[in-house]
């Protein structure tokens, strides 16, 4: 299906493009892959419908909990959940390790060509004590809303669109992640 091709590339392009220049992906963007994602499923038949649906489910709640951390944006999340819409809720899972993977070597670059927070990693050390020692009851303040001006992030979503081509189009079987 070259449509279907086409918009993925071009979905998951913008998206990481939005992320690098912007440090955020847009709603609308997000909104747009997920309404194109159901619809081009929905097309196909039911059985690929409800995949999407829960591909888009699958991908909200793999990302939620570093988002309530504040360890992850909100278009990070949504970009998740939108692959999975589009892709289905097989590819999530793969899709997910694979980002994970690129996730490191990035924020390593990331934190080395910005410099070292320390100030952060001691807050990040208290908010995971805070959430052990609570039992999960007591959530942590995201960290973006308690660092002033410019927050220092990494542009995850840059670790997500490579790691959805990737899982797509390198590894279709799922013989390197081994599922």
């Amino acid at each position: 299906m070259l449509f279907f091709d086409w918009f993925l590339v071009v979905f998951v392009v913008a998206a990481a493009g939005f992320d690098l220049v912007k440090n955020r992906i847009p709603n609308w963007l997000n909104l747009a892959a997920v309404a194109a994602g159901v619809l081009l499923n929905a097309w196909t038949g039911m059985p690929r419908l409800v995949d999407s649906l829960f591909g888009f489910g699958l991908g909200l709640g793999i990302l939620f909990l570093p988002f309530v951390f504040g360890w992850l944006g909100a278009g990070d999340v949504k970009f998740l959940a939108a692959v999975g819409a589009i892709l289905g809720v097989g590819w999530v899972p793969r899709v997910f390790f694979y980002s994970a993977v690129l996730g490191i070597p990035l924020a390593l670059i990331s934190v080395l060509s910005r410099g070292i927070d320390k100030k952060l990693l001691r807050q990040a050390w208290t908010d995971i004590k805070l959430l052990w020692l609570s039992r999960g009851l007591v959530f942590p303040q995201p960290i973006a809303a308690r660092v002033s001006g410019g927050a220092r992030v990494v542009p995850y979503g840059v670790a997500i669109a490579l790691a959805t081509l990737i899982a797509y189009y390198g590894d279709p079987k799922g013989e390197w992640a081994g599922f």
